[in-house]
């Protein structure tokens, strides 16, 4: 038995345990289905599943990461960089995940907050001896960069 409120749905826990709509609903509200992308030529498929989630649980946990990591990234980079990283992160995540998982459908802004996280690992391997030849100095770079690291093996952690 599925809950309906104002003409939106949850499916059933033991169905969508995200708490959140069927797979058939967030086909159509522009998940990424290789089949659509493919043989109906529906391209905004590539950029549609960042904004979508499975569910109410998977909108937090993708909402609380990307404040960490996201706010994180900003502090050193800046907006622009943060958004210019994160979009074409995210659309190159539904990009391989419709060459590489075809039979699956996907949503989410996973793509988008990994790149935020590979482009941070970027700067510490780029800026390693900067970052870490001074222990004594605190700075905003070693605070952004060590939160990075705590989430990322907190989320490595979560999915093994």
């Amino acid at each position: 038995v599925s809950i309906a409120f104002n003409g939106w749905s949850v499916e059933p826990i033991s169905t969508n345990p995200m708490i959140g709509p069927s797979a058939e609903t967030l086909i159509q509200l522009g998940a990424k289905y290789t089949d659509l992308i493919v043989n109906e030529n529906q391209v905004w498929r590539l950029v549609t599943p960042m904004f979508l989630h499975a569910g109410l649980i998977h909108y937090i946990f993708n909402m609380m990461a990307l404040w960490f990591v996201g706010s994180a990234v900003e502090s050193i980079h800046g907006f622009i960089a943060v958004s210019i990283i994160f979009t074409i992160s995210a659309i190159g995540g539904t990009l391989m995940s419709a060459i590489f998982l075809p039979q699956y459908i996907s949503v989410g802004a996973s793509g988008g907050i990994f790149g935020l996280i590979g482009s941070c690992l970027a700067d510490i391997v780029i800026n390693w001896n900067l970052l870490f030849s001074d222990f004594v100095n605190e700075g905003q770079s070693k605070r952004s960069h060590a939160t990075i690291l705590v989430v990322l093996f907190i989320d490595i952690g979560a999915n093994t």
